[in-house]
């Protein structure tokens, strides 16, 4: 049988490898009893059987072609009797990449997120013990885990992270890659280590929230993954190309592929000092600045604050207080009666719904035996058992009151995975896992809110998983950014480049939390926070009191900043080696867009929107040229987004960043026509001759800069009179509709 099986696995180039599926029992391995394999080549499908002692058979579909193979796991207990399952696991060794084994490495996009580096040696301990609390240093530190979470299993971590691991050589561009294809009932991780100079990946299929799975008689458990390599090991946006591709294929209908939060954005109430201090007048007065001032934003999401027995956070228990959950200090007349006022003025309602109940709350206090015990991790609430019966029913009423009876149309689902994402054993009852019940309530959710409203996912913070895609529409990657802490912005641009990376926006909207006028910023760092905002098209949210602020000195920036956000649209990374541990993030971010228009190949707009970042205390000098932003040689002008400033870009471009500093330049070919920047989205263009057409998206007072004063301008068929002063033209557009600018 192994020698039918490296038939297949010869494929990979990646060693003489062998291939030892098992099962784990009560904490032991278990080995088949029995093995037998049929293979056929010729259409490349092969089917490994297995039995085990205690009842059960095993099969192994692979399907191979190329440099990959694809597996459907078909585990189930033939043992007429209920059998406890700890997890099922796979040994492949003999994996070598033809380089000094001491080079050998791991990637995973849960390593920035725990211990701030990108990729480990393979024989390196991931251990509480040994990996140190230090801040982006060369040796790994884990000062962002949580108690608990440090593990030497890959993977293993509650942060949602990218599902994929790769295996590689720093001497090489060829690497390893396996991927899950399938998230129904198993989780992958991993441990990694080295036998005979050779490597050995050790895949776990495990489950979330118990110790064992038990298994009734006759169940049978479905696990699907991808297996294959990689000749891009060096380049971090191409690791997991391949992977990424089968697994669009396999993935069901995805919410977070739709527009719901690609082209506006969300009002929250929580950041930029605000928290818990709102009321309903306040926030009606709020959104009415919004409607007339920020034609982006869509949504108005009330964050936590609107219930009595706060602090701590307070969300999903509140409803079990019934009328008397809601502070009716803040909402006097009630939630209805606010939802309904918002949509009078023309945004749509969105509630934060904490997954958490505090101890002190009436629910936790009459009904303990609902709870999982968590304070390994958290002290002051805990989160419901979703195992129990009476629970599952008592969360679906929970959501009635919340989004029925309220009338929010979308939902921010904070402090939520805990309950469905911990690798620790949680659940009083064993049938089930973590992700079969994590698929139960994300469909409630869906259930109840409106078809196109949004869904957002928040703490514990997710590391890119698009499985979570076919219920959420966004999910914040990053910690809270607008307290001012310049610490947490840096943090987030780590965690953020590693979700980046998969180019996976298209599956999963990514949010980096809020922009605002960030309060608690130097002007500085504020402008960072908006440059890395827009570059990484990552602008779900928006916040602060805007209506008590018009003449502040960023009001105006942050209205240009978020006139096209585009969420989810590809960037991309430039001179950036994420296998240098000295280098932990790149300076240098673009996309194929200008900032204000969300179509590529417009006649006369920007080609590129570069974005240039300085992460350190020190001022730095950073370079690039146009083959760094993947552009053809030739002629080109830089254009500062805020200054206006412009620089000829025919080849090197050098400039010195301050501690802490960054630029946000659109670069346009050097010559004809040239819409070089703009404060409006345009949805698309057309030159013909000396006219250019552009199609506003809204009205606006619009602000665009040319590289030849104009002769004439009209919108809509009407010739307006209009303002042309240091290069910028001024005009006001009443509406959405198409300006026409003659030369």
């Amino acid at each position: 049988m192994n020698r039918e099986i490296h038939k297949i696995l010869n494929l990979l180039n990646c060693g003489t490898l062998s291939f030892e599926p098992y099962v784990v029992v009560k904490g032991k391995a278990e080995k088949a009893l029995k093995a037998s394999c049929r293979i056929r080549t010729e259409n490349g499908k092969a089917r490994l059987s297995y039995e085990y002692d205690g009842g059960f058979k095993d099969d192994l579909y692979l399907c191979f072609s190329g440099k990959e193979i694809l597996c459907r796991r078909v585990f189930r207990n033939v043992s007429g009797e209920y059998r406890d399952v700890t997890e099922l696991g796979l040994a492949i060794g003999g994996i070598t990449f033809g380089k000094p084994p001491r080079e050998d490495f791991f990637y995973h996009n849960e390593n920035p997120r725990i211990y701030e580096v990108m990729t480990f040696p393979v024989d390196y301990r991931r251990t509480a013990e040994d990996a140190k609390d230090t801040s982006f240093d060369v040796q790994a530190g884990n000062r962002w885990a949580d108690p608990g979470v440090v593990c030497e299993r890959i993977g293993r971590s509650p942060y949602q992270p990218f599902p994929a691991i790769l295996l590689s050589n720093y001497g090489t561009c060829r690497g390893l890659v396996h991927g899950t294809l399938s998230q129904r009932v198993f989780y992958h991780n991993y441990l990694v280590s080295h036998e005979n100079n050779a490597v050995q990946l050790e895949i776990f299929s495990g489950f979330k929230d118990v110790d064992a799975l038990r298994l009734a008689p006759g169940r049978t458990l479905v696990d699907e993954w991808y297996l294959g390599t990689t000749e891009h090991s060096d380049d971090v946006e191409r690791i997991f190309e391949e992977y990424a591709n089968v697994l669009r294929k396999k993935l069901p209908p995805m919410y977070g592929a739709t527009k719901i939060n690609r082209t506006n954005m969300v009002w929250g109430s929580w950041n930029d000092g605000i928290f818990r201090n709102i009321h309903e007048e306040m926030l009606l007065e709020e959104a009415e600045f919004l409607r007339k001032n920020f034609p982006t934003v869509h949504w108005m999401q009330i964050d936590d604050g609107y219930a009595v027995n706060t602090p701590p956070a307070h969300g999903l228990g509140m409803p079990y207080e019934g009328p008397d959950g809601v502070d009716k200090n803040k909402f006097p007349e009630g939630m209805r009666h606010f939802t309904d006022k918002l949509r009078e003025i023309g945004l749509r309602p969105a509630l934060w719904i904490g997954g958490f109940c505090p101890i002190h709350t009436p629910i936790f206090k009459e009904h303990p035996e609902w709870f999982i015990d968590y304070s390994y991790r958290v002290k002051e609430s805990q989160p419901l058992d979703v195992s129990v019966p009476e629970v599952r029913e008592y969360m679906k009423k929970a959501l009635d009151t919340l989004c029925l009876e309220y009338g929010f149309e979308g939902v921010k689902h904070d402090f939520w995975s805990y309950a469905f994402e911990d690798s620790h054993d949680l659940y009083r009852n064993k049938e089930a896992s973590g992700y079969e019940w994590r698929d139960w309530w994300l469909k409630e959710v869906r259930k109840r809110i409106a078809s196109d409203g949004y869904f957002q996912t928040g703490c514990d913070i997710v590391m890119g998983n698009p499985f979570l895609g076919e219920f959420f529409t966004n999910y914040r990657y990053g910690i809270d950014i607008g307290s001012g802490n310049w610490d947490y912005v840096k943090t987030n641009f780590l965690w953020g480049i590693a979700c980046f990376a998969t180019h996976t926006g298209d599956l999963f909207v990514p949010n980096s939390d809020s922009v605002g006028l960030f309060p608690g910023l130097n002007d500085t760092e504020a402008m960072f926070c908006l440059n890395y905002c827009i570059a990484t098209h990552s602008m779900v949210e928006i916040a602060g009191r805007l209506s008590k602020h018009a003449d502040s000195p960023r009001f105006e920036t942050l209205k240009k900043a978020v006139c096209n956000p585009n969420n989810g649209q590809d960037v991309f990374l430039a001179r950036y080696d994420y296998r240098n541990q000295k280098k932990k993030t790149p300076d240098i971010l673009y996309f194929k867009t200008p900032h204000f228009c969300p179509a590529e190949g417009q006649a006369a707009l920007p080609v590129r929107t570069v974005g240039l970042f300085n992460l350190e205390d020190a001022p730095k000098m950073v370079s690039f040229a146009p083959k760094d932003l993947a552009l053809t040689p030739g002629e080109y002008i830089l254009t500062d987004v805020w200054s206006g400033e412009q620089f000829r870009f025919g080849g090197e471009f050098s400039v010195e960043l301050p501690p802490h500093g960054s630029r946000l330049f659109a670069v346009s070919h050097g010559r004809g026509i040239q819409l070089l920047d703009a404060n409006v989205r345009i949805n698309r263009s057309v030159l013909a001759g000396n006219r250019l057409s552009l199609e506003l998206d809204y009205g606006a007072d619009a602000e665009l800069r040319f590289n030849q004063n104009p002769a004439s301008v009209s919108f809509n068929g009407a010739v307006l009179d209009v303002r042309f002063a240091d290069g910028t033209l001024c005009v006001k557009a009443p509406s959405a509709g198409m300006l026409e600018v003659h030369w």
